[in-house]
């Protein structure tokens, strides 16, 4: 008779099983705070773009505080500016959109009418969604709140990592010991220099952008065309939606002239997004920050599908810092394997 095999043991050890629970827990830990891990990521996004100006100052012998306040000062100054050029406009355009617009309804359903395109009268498809906004409107209210509320705990956040970073880039590395704490400093500091060439990169966009924007609708003959093209040109750091909502009120100005100069306003914006989206954006990154055209195309689509537009918004920057470490990695791998060679 064949001798029975003796049956297959599998030994855990207790090692294996509290690096397990250990890692499970850390992951749930991570999911629990995953607010609070963006809010430091936008901060230290927000740090990349204002370091370099607050060293620069610091170097003039102005105290750091006092350096960090005038930097702070300057950046809300221009957001004001900003601001102040768009707004007016805007209240009276939009004033001006809502006087026309039984108007603008019977002039676009007289051209429906007259072109014999079976369409439902237009009337009763936008007094419905005017509705769902104004019953919308304290939810509006809520998430406009929730917005500025975080963007004012990142500028204070962000106002402290300013003032002591030299200290938090000590702290980050100083569990390490050697050359592996210099190594620690040096892939932070690199980190932050591809954080701050995309911020350039994104404003490069939105320049180019708001210009292209101008000149369409300077063409057109559309009036506003300076604070729509600021509008396109701001909301382009919004990934996807952002170029859709700066479009809508530039259509409406249209509408007002024509429904056809509505149409061709609608068509200037889709041809600058799809110009946007195939050209400028990956030739920009990639000359910003070394990104393959094709491989910003797949991280700005991958980030929109698993996190919408803030994924998209996120997706840049995350795919610069994986970039930045795994190369300082491969680097000291291969610098180990050339120093096993020359022994």
């Amino acid at each position: 008779m064949a001798e029975a095999k003796s049956p297959i043991r599998i030994e855990i050890s207790y090692k294996t099983v509290v690096f397990t629970v250990a890692f499970l827990i850390g992951l749930w830990f991570l999911v629990q705070i995953r607010e609070i891990i963006i809010i430091i990521f936008l901060s230290i996004i927000f740090l990349a773009a204002l370091l370099k100006p607050v060293n620069w100052l610091s170097t003039r012998k102005i105290p750091r505080v006092i350096s960090v306040i005038i930097v702070y000062l300057l950046v809300v100054v221009i957001i004001s500016a900003i601001i102040g050029l768009l707004i007016p406009p805007l209240i009276f355009q939009t004033s001006g959109f809502i006087t026309k617009l039984p108007q603008i309804i019977a002039t676009i359903n007289d051209f429906l009418i007259f072109h014999k395109i079976p369409v439902e009268d237009i009337s009763k498809v936008i007094t419905p969604q005017l509705q769902n906004i104004a019953g919308n409107f304290v939810s509006i209210s809520t998430t406009i709140f929730s917005s500025l509320f975080l963007i004012l705990t990142i500028m204070v956040f962000t106002f402290y990592l300013l003032l002591e970073w030299k200290k938090v880039v000590k702290l980050i590395s100083s569990p390490f010991t050697g050359s592996q704490e210099k190594k620690v400093s040096v892939i932070i500091s690199k980190v932050e220099n591809g954080l701050g060439l995309w911020v350039r990169g994104q404003l490069t966009l939105s320049i180019i952008v708001g210009v292209l924007t101008y000149c369409g609708l300077r063409i057109l003959g559309i009036p506003y065309a300076l604070p729509l093209s600021l509008i396109a040109g701001v909301l382009e750091i919004i990934p996807i939606i952002g170029p859709i909502i700066s479009a809508i009120p530039a259509i409406l100005v249209g509408l007002t002239i024509a429904p056809v100069m509505g149409l061709a306003v609608g068509a200037l914006f889709f041809i600058i997004q799809q110009l946007e989206n195939n050209f400028i954006v990956p030739m920009v990154m990639s000359r910003v920050i070394g990104l393959q055209p094709p491989v910003v195309i797949i991280t700005l689509l991958i980030g929109a599908k698993l996190a919408g537009v803030g994924g998209a918004f996120l997706s840049i920057p995350i795919v610069v810092v994986a970039k930045i470490i795994i190369q300082e990695i491969l680097r000291e791998e291969q610098n180990f394997e050339d120093g096993l060679q020359e022994m």
